[in-house]
């Protein structure tokens, strides 16, 4: 048996052998919020409330509520959940994200079906708009093979993007370039006959489409990422409702910003090969899933000069999980 594990900033997404070569998902948001009773009364009460939610009962006695019970949680007391993972790596924000990450890791991943499972998680790769003191993919890659090895799993390490590559270019002879557009990051892989010649990430992605929403409206940003989650907007048109209208134009504005960097660090790159036809270009991640994202990235990759011979640009067949199958192709060819 093999697993993947898409370890992203907002969802950590597991994919599993099934029968028949069927692939098994699970999704499970990466958020936490802590409920810290008053009195002991409280503590009983509030207990009893999270029947059927996952959670973990600290020792100070706070209860840690995990996953979309979280985010449900913190929107509904007007504020926000947080995250153990910061623009794609261990948050150094949060004192206790090592630890939640923990309980987030082994409730998503379980328990191997035999000592030293295989298992392929993926991380960031190095990124070109942010110093390198301030982002440490290494300390990251670390501790998740710390926390899944003290699971019992054969834990090893793969480029985000490049496993979307071994998931989407099957049938493009594993050529091609491939962008998976998580929640805090844009990781990018070039590739050709299956090996990856470059890597690299971008800073912004969906969290900053949220962030910069928020401070916008004045909301904060669990109630704008679920007023993006469940509501109707078409990535740079406008919308009568003021949180969407936001979302939408900051969608642009992240879109633009990250072609320009496309273009600007391919142009002239010395590992890159002289391909002899046009690429597939493949985008996933939910980041992705906004309407009109793919035709507005087409357009903007057009305008702002991406080098490269582009055949066509298309979404991923299943954004949310590609990465996720992708780290499981590679865990079981290892």
């Amino acid at each position: 048996m093999a697993k993947g594990l898409d370890v992203g900033t907002s969802f950590i997404v597991l994919a599993s052998e099934g029968s028949k070569g069927k692939v098994l998902y699970k999704d499970f948001r990466d958020a936490f919020y802590v409920l810290k009773p008053t009195t002991p009364i409280a503590a009983k009460m509030i207990e009893k409330g999270l029947a059927g939610k996952t959670f973990v009962k600290d020792t100070d006695g706070s209860f840690i509520l995990l996953g979309s019970d979280a985010i449900e949680k913190a929107v509904e007391r007007n504020d926000s959940a947080k995250r153990p993972m910061y623009s794609g790596v261990v948050s150094s924000k949060e004192k206790d994200a090592r630890r939640i990450l923990t309980y987030i890791l082994k409730e998503v991943a379980g328990t191997p079906s035999e000592a030293g499972e295989k298992l392929v998680f993926c991380v960031p790769a190095q990124p070109i708009d942010q110093e390198d003191d301030d982002f440490d993919v290494g300390y990251h890659e670390d501790v998740i093979v710390k926390l899944l090895a003290e699971v019992g799993y054969d834990a090893r390490a793969i480029n985000e993007a490049e496993a979307l590559c071994y998931s989407e270019l099957d049938k493009d002879d594993y050529t091609g370039v491939c962008l998976s557009w998580g929640a805090g990051m844009v990781n990018v892989c070039v590739m050709l006959n299956g090996e990856p010649v470059v890597k690299f990430s971008t800073t912004k992605s969906g969290d900053w489409v949220d962030r910069m929403s928020a401070v916008a409206t004045g909301e904060t940003d669990s109630i704008v990422q679920a007023e993006k989650e469940s509501g109707e907007f078409t990535v740079g048109q406008p919308n009568d409702n003021q949180v969407l209208a936001a979302v939408a134009a900051y969608y642009e504005r992240l879109i633009d910003y990250t072609t320009k960097q496309l273009a600007a660090a391919m142009d002239g790159h010395k590992s890159l090969p002289k391909f002899k036809g046009d690429l597939p270009v493949v985008v996933a991640g939910g980041t992705s899933k906004a309407k009109g994202f793919v035709d507005m990235f087409a357009s903007k990759l057009k305008d702002n000069g991406f080098p490269l011979p582009v055949k066509e640009v298309r979404h991923a067949a299943d954004p949310l999980h590609a990465v996720a199958r992708g780290c499981l192709i590679a865990a079981q060819v290892m």
